[in-house]
């Protein structure tokens, strides 16, 4: 596990703790439905045993924060791609109905880790040095691993009364952790709540349940287990390019001879398979680097692979220097004639993808024809009607076009079907109600948007906006009454 799992602060942070019991009213919100008017019992904090429910507020509450971190990936294409493969092995895992979320972090070590609630991240660097898709699922299997069998929920409820300072540290640490790696080894010095030996042979323990349990469902969803070992056997060749001598997850995932062996053990019983991965991660890869290398220094990368003897990769390089061009909103990478030869001779390699077809009405909507780029969006949206980059980038070009009765249409639709409450559907429907004049409206979904990123004063200041707001009907007053309430409830028992 990710060292975080390690601090305990015998400091209380009432703050921190407040922002515990926000989050989860506010952001955990699945799908259509609303708070409960009754705030429910969180139960006595220091019970030995921890909830589920109490999982979901402190990973939410760190969630709330590592989203305000300019490492955090909101690329809606990274993310669909992390959890459409995530979903994949939670599928066959002990808990299939349990709601994870698996995220990228811009971050250039190696390195992975699950939070207290199904949240899962993924460091960039490691992303980047998978050879393959099972390799990367296997480092996902094993953190769904940890999370299904509440390793952090045990270690947490191990630390008795010190657990709300220790859940507070937690948050804070995380947070200062991605931007200076000294003040996490200070709150790990300074934390009383656990014996550090102790917390080490914990887990140990519990990595060798996750290599067990990660391992059967790898090879239950049809990826190649095999890749497990030779992932750790990539890791140790990593160790020469670092200073420290070893990559941050083996840090974090300490793995020993023993382990080794208990693994291949397992390996002995299990069938190899060959696992003809898609290039999907390829086209992610490229993003991640542009990202973590920016677009200048990717270019060069990209070049190298249209140079390459598998048709993938070289598919890869020509969606690399389309998406760079986009990026950096640079024409010199590509002019619009070389993007769109480009762009047909990547589809005519993999006809129909959706992330070709978005990159192509993106650089429509960017650099060519906006006549041009609306057609691709109705016809990719009609073939992948959920997906987030087209949704998004169609919502862009409505939005520049002024089209507001067509934004606020196509908004609404998504806001009312999508299964989980994605805030950037409020964020669209609130500017498309700003053009449209409908100030009532517009305070009301700029509220769920607050609401949803955890900030509860300007979600309360944005409804009492609404009700200032004359053009509602009686159906959008009563919502904007019940939903201030809700919040202001909330605002009080946090203020107790």
């Amino acid at each position: 596990m990710i060292n975080v799992i390690n601090i305990a602060c015998s400091v209380y942070d009432s703050t921190v703790t407040r922002i515990l019991l926000l989050i989860v009213f506010c952001v955990m919100a699945v799908g259509k439905g609303v708070l409960a008017q009754n705030l429910p019992d969180l139960g006595d904090p220091f019970r030995d045993d921890f909830s589920p429910f109490q999982e979901r507020v402190i990973g939410a509450s760190i969630m709330g924060n590592i989203r305000s971190s300019t490492s955090y990936v909101s690329d809606p294409e990274i993310a669909d791609y992390l959890n459409h493969l995530g979903y994949q092995l939670v599928a066959n895992s002990d808990a299939p109905t349990t709601d994870f979320y698996f995220f990228a972090l811009i971050n250039q070590t190696l390195n992975a880790f699950a939070l207290p609630g199904g949240y899962v991240g993924i460091h960039s660097g490691l992303i980047l040095e998978s050879d393959n898709e099972s390799m990367l699922a296997g480092v996902l299997g094993h953190e769904i691993a940890h999370v299904t069998q509440r390793h952090i929920a045990r270690v947490i409820a191990g630390q008795g009364r010190a657990r709300i300072g220790s859940l507070a540290a937690m948050a804070a640490a995380i947070l200062a952790a991605r931007s200076n790696t000294d003040i996490m080894q200070a709150a790990v010095m300074t934390s009383a709540a656990l014996p550090m030996q102790s917390q080490l042979s914990f887990t140990r323990e519990h990595e060798r349940e996750a290599d067990r349990i990660g391992l059967r469902i790898l090879d239950q969803s049809e990826f190649d287990p095999h890749q497990v070992p030779l992932f750790f056997k990539h890791l140790q060749r990593q160790s020469r390019l670092y200073e420290s001598g070893i990559p941050e997850y083996l840090r974090t995932h300490p793995i020993n001879s023993e382990r080794i062996a208990d693994i291949e053990a397992r390996l002995a019983k299990l069938s190899s398979a060959q696992v003809e991965d898609g290039i999907a991660l390829l086209f992610v890869k490229a993003r991640l680097r542009i990202y973590q290398d920016g677009p200048l220094s990717a270019i060069e990368i990209f070049k190298e692979q249209l140079n390459s003897q598998d048709k993938k990769v070289r598919v890869a390089g020509m969606y690399g220097l389309l998406c760079s061009s986009i990026f950096s909103n640079d024409l010199t990478v590509l002019t619009i004639d070389e993007a769109r030869a480009t762009l047909d001779a990547a589809l005519r390699s993999e006809p129909g993808h959706p992330m070709l077809l978005s990159v192509e009405a993106a650089f429509e909507r960017l650099h060519g024809d906006l006549g041009r780029a609306e057609a691709l969006y109705a016809g990719a949206l009609a073939r992948y009607p959920t997906r987030k980059s087209l949704v998004y980038g169609y919502a862009e070009l409505l939005l520049s076009s002024e089209k507001f009765k067509d934004l606020e249409k196509l908004m609404s639709n998504h806001v009312w079907n999508a299964e989980i409450r994605d805030s950037k559907y409020y964020e669209y429907r609130a500017k498309a109600y700003e053009g449209l004049k409908l100030k009532m409206a517009m305070h009301r979904d700029y509220a769920e948007v607050l609401a949803m990123t955890g900030n509860l004063v300007g979600a309360i200041n944005e409804l009492l906006s609404a009700q200032k707001a004359t053009d509602g009907n009686f159906f959008l007053r009563t919502s904007v009454d019940s939903r201030l309430r809700e919040l202001e409830e909330i605002k009080r028992e946090l203020e107790k």
